[in-house]
């Protein structure tokens, strides 16, 4: 793993404060959505500066893409799950 720099999976913020790490997962929370997030790495380059599952940073995407980009290497991943919203509304 070469950052330690962790994209929120909800809204593609990097202002997070990642609370565990290792190569396979980091745990965190957004300070952008206020939200905690579970985030998993690029699976080519290995980092954690990935586009969130909604697109752009406290924006959501009317329809979810099926990948999401690696922002260290460019490689397009399999979208991952951010968990449940529970805000009561859509953007």
């Amino acid at each position: 793993m070469t950052t330690q720099k962790v994209h929120c999976v909800r809204c593609g913020s990097a202002d997070t404060r990642v609370t565990r790490i290792d190569q396979t997962s980091a745990d965190g929370d957004c300070s952008r959505c206020d939200k905690p997030f579970h985030a998993t790495p690029c699976q080519l380059f290995g980092g954690f500066r990935i586009d969130g599952s909604f697109g752009e940073p406290g924006i959501r995407f009317k329809i979810l893409p099926e990948t999401v980009k690696c922002w260290d290497c460019g490689h397009r991943n399999p979208l991952r799950d951010p968990g449940p919203e529970n805000t009561g509304a859509d953007a």
